[in-house]
């Protein structure tokens, strides 16, 4: 009776292990590994990064299905099919930030977390997370590099600048501008930078749609007007875009030798402008690490984990502050231009 006895014990005991090992791997198959990516079709790299990621993910055994658009409304169309197909995860590089609220609200219904890639979705409590770079350091950084550049600490000046800022519906445009003017407006006000134009603020320097024929216009009027034919000593731009715009416009007017002026992306012409001493710096974001930070995040999502995060204080939506993750950028003129990786 008691051999009986221990011997049923011993069954049932290794009959609940068997459970428990069951289970633990049916949670383990019951993962949703697909994942949908939403990506601007803004430039190049976008359509780089967004396929890097896409590569990286079914390389650890992700199904991903990656999306395109040229525009916000594209792009809520494209997400509410991604949405349809109630993926273990969504990650998003918005077109425009500001215009993914309702959708995402669909998301937020269905429990599909959120990922934003480099451009924070606004006014949504539907983010789970963002990755990107320090977004007002890469301002702050052209503010420290002009400044440097002109010895202003010392007292040099004055010079004459014109400032560009992108568009009003990315987040980030805004925090370029906030880095940069932090650093330069205390020379405005003592009279070191002048600003022939008078136009200073966000809304006077905006550039739509990040367009560079934008900023192009934008400085032929400025030439044609405040500027009277003259290049400014120093152009403020937040990427190598709308740096390339101006430098167009100024071309067109006859004028030779370029300004001081900043970018960032670390595009193939702006490397090869600063070669040519056409343009003075850009900001070097490693797409490969904030891919790779991406990738990490989505895994960490998929299997129930907290992804890494390094700040939870910065990035408010205007509804939440969306823990994040941020990358360190690198300042890049002609002195350092072979760290850029292509």
């Amino acid at each position: 009776m008691k051999r009986k006895t221990i011997t049923l014990i011993l069954f049932l005991a290794l009959g609940a292990l068997a459970l428990f090992v069951a289970a633990g791997c049916g949670s383990s198959q019951g993962q949703n590994k697909n994942v949908a990516v939403a990506f601007a079709n803004s430039s190049p790299s976008w359509q780089k990064n967004g396929q890097a990621i896409k590569d990286g993910l079914e390389q650890q055994g992700f199904a991903v299905t990656l999306e395109f658009a040229d525009t916000a409304d594209e792009q809520v169309s494209q997400i509410e099919s991604l949405l349809a197909g109630d993926p273990g995860c969504l990650v998003i590089g918005a077109v425009d930030g500001g215009k993914l609220s309702d959708v995402l609200a669909k998301a937020k219904e269905k429990g599909i977390p959120v990922i934003a890639y480099d451009r924070l979705v606004m006014n949504t409590d539907a983010v789970s997370y963002y990755a990107t770079y320090d977004n007002e350091a890469v301002g702050t950084g052209m503010g420290e590099y002009i400044a440097a550049s002109l010895n202003l600490a010392a007292g040099g000046g004055p010079y004459t600048m014109e400032i560009f800022a992108g568009d009003d519906g990315d987040n980030n445009a805004h925090l370029f501008y906030k880095g940069a003017m932090d650093v330069l407006k205390p020379y405005i006000d003592k009279g070191q930078i002048v600003v022939p134009s008078k136009e200073t603020s966000f809304e006077q320097v905006t550039t739509k749609d990040w367009k560079a024929e934008n900023a192009e216009e934008r400085m032929k009027k400025l030439l044609a007007g405040p500027d009277a034919g003259r290049a400014p000593d120093i152009i403020l731009a937040p990427n190598d875009g709308l740096a390339d715009g101006t430098r167009k416009a100024l071309k067109a007017a006859g004028i030779t030798k370029m300004p001081l002026t900043t970018g960032q992306d670390a595009e193939d012409k702006a490397l090869e402008a600063i070669r040519n001493g056409e343009q003075s710096m850009t900001t070097y974001k490693d797409p490969s690490l904030l891919v790779a930070k991406v990738i990490r995040m989505v895994k960490a999502v998929v299997d129930g984990t907290e992804p890494e995060i390094n700040d939870v204080t910065t990035y408010n939506n205007g509804v939440i502050t969306v823990p994040s993750y941020l990358c360190t950028p690198l300042i890049v003129d002609k002195d350092n231009l072979d760290v850029v990786k292509k």
